[in-house]
Parts: C-alpha cells; sequence; structure tokens
C-alpha cells in the first residue's frame, strides 16, 4: 500500500498597521474569497480521502478580522465609496491595482471586465494612471470595482451562490447596491472558513497543524550565522542577529493562537519556509511539536546522499525519500517527513499548462509507479506546497484537477490518501537522522531571505530596532515587541533585493518599514530616518524608458584569459511591448556549425535566480539544460540550418504546450532572436528573467550571467486591438 500524505500550505504575512487599524494590502481578503474555503469543501465529495493543511495564524487572525467585519484596505474602501467622492490618487490607485488577477483566467474570460482592461492599457500607453482614469466613465469605475472583487471568487461561489451568479450573468451596468453585496459575500465566504476548517478536523477528514506565528526564518531568528552552514562565504549583516528567544515566541504564539481557535495544540507544525537547523528543531520539540515537514533537498544534505532521478523524473533511491524519519534534539525526538519536489511542483508550477484530467492521470501514474518501485512496505509519499497561489493558473481555479485526481486514487486500492499523524501512528520512524542540514526548500540554502546588500540592509534595520528594544524601559514595550515580531516575518526579506519580483515589491518594503517604525513610536524613540526611505529603490528596470532594453558584458572586470574561454561575448536585449529582441553576439571559438546550440531560459517570474546549473560542468551526452523547477520557457536556437523555436522547458515534468515560431538571423558571430511576447504567457508591464547558455555536442560550454538572472521590463502595448472608432 502506497501512503500518500499531501500538505497545503496557506499562508498571508500581516498587512495589518495596527496603530491605524488598516490594511496595506487586500491579498488575506482576496485569497479568502478564492483559496482557503474550497480546498477544504471539495473534500466532503470525498469521504476516504485523508488530508493535512497548515494553516499560518497571521493568516487566520485576519481572516477572522474581515470576517467580522473590522478589516479595511484601500482597495475594499474604494470599493465601497461613491466614484464621486475619489481623489485623483484613489483613481490612480484603482487603475494600477485593480487589475491584479491573473490574465488568461481570471480576466479574459469576462468581457466587460476585459473590455475595460484593454482599454485601460491603450490610455496608460499615452498618460498616467490618473491621467487615464478621466477616460473612464463612472460606469466604466463601478463595473471595475465590481469585477476586480467579483474575479476573486472561486468559480465555486460564482456559480453556486444564486446572487454571485446573476452579477456575473449580467455583467455591467452594476450599481452601488452590487458593490456593497460582493463585499457581504466575501465576508460571508471568509466567515465559513474557520469553522469548516474546524468541523473536517473534527469529522477526522483532515489534519490541522500551524507555523510560527508571523513566519520568520527560524534558524535565521536564533543566529544569522546559520546561514553559512549551506553557504560558507556569503555575505552577512553587519550585525549578527541571534534572538533564539524571539524564535521561541513566534513557536508559542502561534501554539497559542491555534489553540484558542480550534480548541486543541497541534502536533505537527511546518517551519516557515520549510527552513530548519538543529536549534530550530529543539524549540519546536521543546513545545511539543511531535513532527515536521521540510525538503527533500535538506534530507539529501543532512545524509550526505545525493538523491538521483531518471529522464521521467522518478528518483531511482525511493527507499530513501518515501519513509519517516527519527531526529534527536536536547528537547526530545522529532519525527521528520520530505517533500517529494518534482510530485509538489509538478502541481505548483507544471499542470495548470495541460487540461485538469491529463494532468490528474500523469500525477495518478507517477503515484503508481512509486508504489511499484518501492521495496519496502508502507512507504510514504509527501506531496507538500503552498495551497493557494498556483490555483489561479488553473482552468476552474484547480476544481477539474482535483477532482479528476481524487476520482482516480479514490477508486485505486493500492494509494491511500493519509494525513501526517495517522501514518506515524502506525508507521513511526524506523530509521535516525545523525543531525539535520540547516536549510529551506529553496536551494537548500537561505539565501532567498539573506546574502544580497539589500536584503542584509534590511537585516541590520531590524536589528538596530530589536536591540533597540533589549534596552527600552517604559510604556509600550509589549506593543513594541509585537511590532517586532511581525517585521521578522519572512516575506519581507522573500521580496528585498535579488530572487524574486511582486509586482508591487515598493508595498511590501514599506509594509516592513511600518512594522519598525511602530515599533519605535511605541517606545518613544526617535525614528531612523533610513526608516523614511525605501529599503532599496525600485528596480532600474521598472523605470526604463520604452523600449526597455540592457546589455550584458561578461568579460566586463574579468582578465583576457577568462574572457577568452567564453562562448558568448555580449548579450543585448530589449522590448517594445510586442516582442522582445536578443542580439547575442558569440566568441569566434564558438563556431556556427551542426554542433552548436544556444539556449535562452526564461524562468518563473518568481523565481529570478538559479540553483542549477550554474555551477555545473560539461557533462557528456547532456543533450539540454536541464534547470530543473526553475524556468518556464526555452528558445532553442539551431544553427544548422538557423531556426529558432519558442517552447515550454523540456523539463521532467511539463509538457510542450506548442512551438511558436522565432525570428533568427544569424550573421558570421552575431545572432539575432525576436519572440512575440504572447508567447512567453506575460502580462504588460511585467518583468522578465532570462539566462543564455551555450551548448556544443550536447555538452553545456557556458549559462550567462551565471549567479542571476537578467531582468527585461514589458512595456505596455501602445495598442492591444484595433483602433476603435
Amino acid at each position: 500500500m502506497l501512503h500518500v500524505a499531501f500538505i497545503w500550505h496557506m499562508h498571508q504575512p500581516l498587512y495589518k498597521d495596527r496603530l491605524s487599524g488598516r490594511y496595506l494590502m487586500p491579498w488575506v481578503r482576496l485569497h479568502g474569497t478564492k483559496d482557503y474555503l474550497d480546498m477544504v469543501a471539495i473534500l466532503r465529495h470525498y469521504p476516504e480521502i485523508r488530508q493535512t493543511f497548515n494553516l499560518v495564524p497571521s493568516l487566520i487572525e485576519q481572516v477572522v478580522d474581515y470576517a467580522q467585519g473590522g478589516a479595511v484596505d484601500r482597495a475594499l474602501e474604494l470599493t465601497l465609496a461613491p466614484v464621486s467622492n475619489w481623489s485623483a490618487s484613489d483613481r490612480a490607485y484603482v487603475m494600477t491595482r485593480f487589475f491584479d488577477v491573473q490574465w488568461d483566467r481570471m480576466l479574459a474570460p469576462f468581457p466587460r471586465y476585459h473590455q475595460l482592461a484593454l482599454k485601460r492599457n491603450d490610455l496608460l500607453a499615452q498618460f498616467t494612471p490618473a491621467e487615464a482614469s478621466r477616460a473612464f466613465t463612472h460606469q466604466d469605475l463601478i463595473d471595475l470595482t465590481v469585477w476586480f472583487n467579483l474575479a476573486w471568487f472561486d468559480p465555486l461561489w460564482r456559480k453556486s451562490d444564486p446572487e454571485l451568479a446573476a452579477l456575473v450573468q449580467r455583467g455591467q451596468r452594476f450599481t452601488q447596491a452590487d458593490r456593497e453585496l460582493v463585499v457581504r459575500k466575501q465576508r460571508e465566504v471568509l466567515a465559513r472558513i474557520v469553522p469548516e476548517y474546524a468541523e473536517m478536523r473534527a469529522l477526522g477528514q483532515i489534519e490541522l497543524t500551524t507555523t510560527p506565528f508571523y513566519h520568520p526564518i527560524l534558524p535565521l531568528l536564533v543566529d544569522t550565522d546559520s546561514a553559512r552552514v549551506a553557504r560558507p562565504g556569503l555575505s552577512l549583516p553587519q550585525r549578527a542577529f541571534c534572538y533564539p528567544q524571539d524564535a521561541s515566541e513566534h513557536i508559542r504564539r502561534g501554539l497559542s493562537y491555534f489553540e484558542d481557535r480550534f480548541g486543541y495544540r497541534p502536533t505537527g507544525m511546518w517551519p516557515s519556509e520549510e527552513s530548519v537547523s538543529p536549534a530550530a528543531l529543539d524549540l519546536m520539540a521543546r513545545e511539543g511539536i511531535r513532527w515536521a515537514v521540510s525538503d527533500e533537498g535538506i534530507l539529501a544534505r543532512s545524509l550526505d546522499q545525493r538523491l538521483v532521478r531518471d529522464a521521467s523524473g522518478r528518483i531511482l533511491q525511493p527507499e530513501v525519500l518515501y519513509r519517516p524519519y527519527q531526529v534527536d534534539t536536547p528537547s526530545g525526538p522529532l519525527a521528520m517527513v520530505f517533500r517529494d519536489v518534482v510530485l509538489s511542483d509538478l502541481i505548483g508550477f507544471s499542470y495548470a499548462k495541460v487540461p485538469g484530467a491529463q494532468a490528474a492521470h500523469d500525477l495518478h501514474a507517477r503515484l503508481a509507479g512509486i508504489a511499484a518501485a518501492c521495496p519496502h512496505p508502507d512507504p510514504l509519499v509527501t506531496i507538500a506546497l503552498d495551497g493557494e497561489n498556483c490555483w489561479e493558473h488553473y482552468a476552474e481555479d484547480g476544481w477539474d484537477f482535483l477532482r479528476s485526481f481524487y476520482d482516480g486514487v479514490s477508486a485505486d486500492p493500492g494509494i491511500q490518501l493519509v494525513t501526517v499523524s495517522d501514518y506515524l501512528a502506525k508507521h513511526p520512524p524506523s530509521t535516525r537522522l545523525d543531525g539535520i542540514f540547516s536549510g529551506s526548500w529553496i536551494g537548500s540554502d537561505f539565501t532567498t531571505w539573506i546574502g544580497d546588500p539589500v536584503k542584509n540592509r534590511a537585516w541590520d534595520l531590524l536589528g538596530q530596532a530589536r536591540e533597540t528594544y533589549e534596552h527600552h524601559v517604559g510604556p509600550g514595550g509589549q506593543a513594541a515587541y509585537e511590532e517586532l515580531l511581525a517585521a521578522e516575518g519572512s516575506d519581507w526579506f522573500w521580496w528585498f533585493g535579488q530572487g524574486h519580483d511582486s509586482g508591487q515589491d515598493e508595498l511590501f518594503d514599506q509594509q516592513f518599514r511600518l512594522h519598525l517604525r511602530n515599533a519605535y513610536e511605541l517606545m518613544g524613540s526617535v525614528v531612523p530616518a533610513e526608516l523614511l526611505e525605501p529599503v532599496a529603490p525600485l528596480p532600474a528596470t521598472l523605470a526604463l524608458p520604452e523600449p526597455a532594453s540592457g546589455t550584458y558584458d561578461p568579460s566586463a572586470g574579468q582578465t583576457t584569459m577568462h574572457a577568452a574561454a567564453r562562448a558568448i561575448s555580449r548579450i543585448e536585449y530589449k522590448s517594445d511591448g510586442r516582442t522582445v529582441e536578443f542580439d547575442l553576439e558569440l566568441a569566434s571559438q564558438f563556431g556556427l556549425d551542426g554542433r552548436d546550440e544556444l539556449l535562452i531560459l526564461l524562468c518563473y517570474p518568481a523565481q529570478t535566480r538559479f540553483n542549477s546549473p550554474i555551477n555545473a560542468r560539461p557533462q557528456p551526452g547532456l543533450t539540454g539544460v536541464t534547470a530543473r523547477f526553475l524556468y518556464a520557457h526555452e528558445i532553442r536556437v539551431g544553427l544548422d540550418p538557423p531556426q529558432g523555436v519558442l517552447s515550454e522547458a523540456r523539463e521532467v515534468f511539463t509538457w510542450d504546450a506548442g512551438p511558436v515560431p522565432v525570428q533568427v538571423a544569424i550573421a558570421k558571430t552575431a545572432v539575432h532572436v525576436e519572440v512575440p511576447v504572447v508567447g512567453l504567457g506575460q502580462d504588460p508591464g511585467r518583468t522578465i528573467y532570462f539566462a543564455v547558455a551555450a551548448i556544443r555536442s550536447g555538452n553545456l560550454v557556458e549559462v550567462l550571467p551565471g549567479d542571476r538572472m537578467l531582468a527585461l521590463a514589458l512595456p505596455v502595448l501602445t495598442k492591444l486591438h484595433p483602433a476603435r472608432p
């Protein structure tokens, strides 16, 4: 019998300004109507299926706040306020933020919303958002506020609720009463979330776990030097951050809040970003946690053993990964389960690209293959991933996929979906780990949250505030400490510096500094001037004039010897919003014959740096660059004859969605490549990230830049459709 434990992680950081009571961003409210309730509600149709849900306390606290009517964010206020009362700033905000949806799944299917988006994009090619809003009638703006909120409802609620279904059917000419209806329906859905999870847990169908309260990276709170376990030469903040008492406080508060809300203390924990260290596990065990989940990369590093997969992504040592382990800590033993990266990332990044039934069949077949290959009885496959963000890329918010998969495994006697605690009760760990490696699910290190200059500066600002608190005596201390704990959350550091682009990083920057400023004000201390300015300025690519462009010279600052070894001597790139153009200058030793290929690798929007194959060595028989889990598309340029094709990346777990023609021109050592933006699947105004690889006779010769991705802003199109009379 193959046991499969799904662990769905539900998380949002604290967007609330506790001093004013207002929320800086609306994501808890919007994701709350789309991603939390439906994930557990669907299981009522499959009573034999068991799953585990991890609920982050900072998320649940905000869900309850919205459900009870106390939470207010700017988008909510503008949804309800008469358009005639909006300021120029309000209008600019609506034009900028009320299209923050996944274009293909959440906007384009609704004709009126799509019409407004096209009108807005046309206007933004010539005017500022505030100026563009003047071309929108009052009715346009009312319809926009309704559609933005309506689009964020799960399709299940839009279809099953008669009043919401009627709004979708009418589609336009909405009224103030319709705006109030949408907000009321939002609160109704949000109010059902906690009771639904509690009821399904009481029925025994789901297990609930939690995370340290504000979702911090526990090992870094204990000691930022732990980042050098995986990266010995990593640059760290000027001041070491060593507050294990804060890490303990996050754990205690998370468990206490969970108990207050659900009536019991969970035995399992999802450490934030699956980040672990010996000290972090000890703190968790000390507070009564009996099991935790992390990534297969952490298991491999802990065992000092490489986990190998074949060309289809099947792991060749199933007896290593598909079992629980015991880790002994000074505070007692802790069971650990480690997620299968390929299966988890299939759901998170790839299955949305194909029909739901096809994706479900593939996942079912992979699990059946694991069952047949496992040499030991009762193996446990752990599939653990974010339970909210991927679904907006799926048809019907993932319902087709989930129902097809649940139908298939429910009828398969060889596969049983279980909660982690139920499995461990019957099959406790029989193997011990000598220790646990310090790292996270990303690259088995902490460089997503520390190590580059901007992230390090944020840690220094946090450390300065934390040190000030240590010397504080007087009123406001407890409230100030609460703000510091919120600022220790992982999300702010995730968006700082290199690594990720939210499209509104400045708001996360603002929220982080707001928590620190509040802490100083509550302590009665002078707010440092540094907190009045962004931790980092907006990326330069966002300020480029159209067309966006850039140049990368890999030889800059290097010796002649290094330059002579290169295959690619210069990369130029630009976009006018319709096409992206790449001009690649090749070194003379990289000849244009049938042995050579170039790959332009475009990564997922949320993954802007390579973990692989940057440090890979050329290997005989390598037929392409296998940057697994990291890039979404490849442009393969064959030089004999000159041709180019844009396709889905040929990763071990994706499909070719149909090649898009790419124009290629070659003149001696110069290669010009043009690809239509529409083929990249990116919305206007976003930033794409890419690298270039040179391949000779199947061997990897070079990947540039090598330590990061190049960024290119996609300008908003001047026209997305024929001019209207």
